[in-house]
């Protein structure tokens, strides 16, 4: 499973005052972990890793949906995330289960 890694995003990101209260109580480090819990409770066995969400949400040039073109694109970088994350010499940095 990818997601877009989002250390920093406290930093980049631009919110007024009311919307800042929401984004700085969430720990965005629970995000893998909700997902790795939640996959272990169905029953099937995940990776989760994270990719640089760098220019994936450009707008697609045929549907003209940027979220829809951003999902294929970190699907794309965690396929190839995950062939790294798996290889048997690579270091246990990110959650699998």
């Amino acid at each position: 499973m990818a997601v877009e890694e989002l250390t920093g995003i406290r930093a980049r990101v631009r919110l007024r005052k009311p919307q800042r209260a929401t984004l700085h109580s969430w720990a965005f480090a629970q995000l893998g972990q909700f997902l790795t819990y939640k996959a272990q409770q169905a029953g099937v066995v995940v990776v989760v890793v994270q990719v640089d969400p760098a220019y994936t949400s450009q707008t697609c040039q045929a549907c003209g949906h940027a979220d829809y073109n951003a999902a294929h694109n970190i699907a794309a970088r965690g396929v190839v995330r995950w062939g790294e994350v798996m290889r048997p010499d690579a270091a246990p940095i990110l959650a699998a289960s």
